[in-house]
């Protein structure tokens, strides 16, 4: 019996090997190496590979919200704290249903802490009070809380304000990130905040007017995802799909997100530009300027 199970147990074990995709084969390869030298280059590997896993498979994956979590855990003790914010942010804002929330939450504040950016911890003691009042760690929380009495989102909107310098009508960039890093951690830490959409949309549009192309479109993703019924969901899809379209120039995926931005919002105040743009994808903003001139001349009215 003992040999039977033996046998059982080995062809089990092979037959998971095979049926192993490539990108787990990387992650497991990755992982022995790790496991044989912890340091900074073989953490580093081993969340790219990770990383990798979650690209091909989705978040949906159950896989992918176990390496997302690990990733964020190995990322804590070998890479730096912006780094693993990523991760920590990403894992809680995808999975908030998921058991151990206030314990990620708390190792999301310790990595925060070594940001020494004091309104990053601000926004995310009062969150983590404001979400989990009866924890045991809110007490100590609250203790570091500097200005008791400003809810996070009004603190938040009070640095949005500081954005752009009054003498030179600039956009101050140390504020402007910060704004978005602010924005992002209040929604992740209270999801059904009224107006998270809001918040989310406006960090998406400072990192378009930083440059921060990525980040921004992660931002409309975000909107589109988990605030599909909210009215900045057909705004961010629009966007998502002009940003594509006219700053990174990937215009074959913009022209998907614009078809489907036209399916499911054809009476949108967006539609006539989002037909337009799909109509002429790939022009330059030149020539684009040229035909909207050319059609105001025989359009006058």
């Amino acid at each position: 019996m003992r040999t039977i199970s033996f046998l059982f147990l080995l062809t089990l074990s092979f037959g998971c090997k095979k049926a192993m995709t490539p990108e787990q084969q990387a992650v497991e390869s990755a992982r022995v190496s790790f496991e044989e030298k912890a340091d900074i280059n073989t953490a580093q590997t081993l969340i790219n590979t990770m990383q990798d896993y979650v690209t091909v498979n989705g978040l949906k994956d159950s896989t992918s919200a176990r390496y997302l979590l690990e990733s964020a855990r190995i990322s804590g003790t070998y890479l730096p704290p912006a780094q693993t914010r990523i991760w920590y942010r990403t894992y809680l804002t995808e999975y908030p249903g998921r058991p151990g929330q206030a314990d990620l939450m708390a190792e999301y504040i310790t990595v925060s802490e070594k940001m020494n950016q004091p309104e990053i911890a601000e926004i995310l003691y009062k969150s983590f009070a404001n979400r989990f009042p009866d924890d045991a760690r809110t007490a100590a929380y609250t203790d570091k809380i500097r200005v008791k009495d400003i809810p996070a989102d009004s603190l938040v909107r009070q640095i949005g304000l500081t954005m752009f310098n009054d003498s030179t009508f600039r956009l101050d960039e140390y504020s402007a990130e910060l704004y978005v890093e602010l924005c992002q951690d209040l929604v992740m830490a209270n999801p059904n905040l009224p107006d998270a959409p809001e918040y989310l949309h406006r960090a998406a549009e400072t990192a378009r007017t930083l440059r921060s192309v990525d980040k921004a479109i992660n931002l409309y993703d975000w909107i589109i995802d988990k605030y599909p019924t909210s009215k900045r969901a057909a705004t961010s899809l629009f966007l998502k799909a002009f940003t594509l379209d006219n700053d990174l120039h990937q215009y074959e995926e913009a022209g998907e997100i614009y078809k489907i931005f036209l399916e499911r919002y054809p009476n949108d105040e967006f539609t006539e530009s989002a037909q337009f743009l799909l109509d002429n994808l790939g022009r330059s903003e030149e020539e684009l300027k040229q035909m909207l001139l050319e059609n105001a001349e025989k359009n006058p009215e």
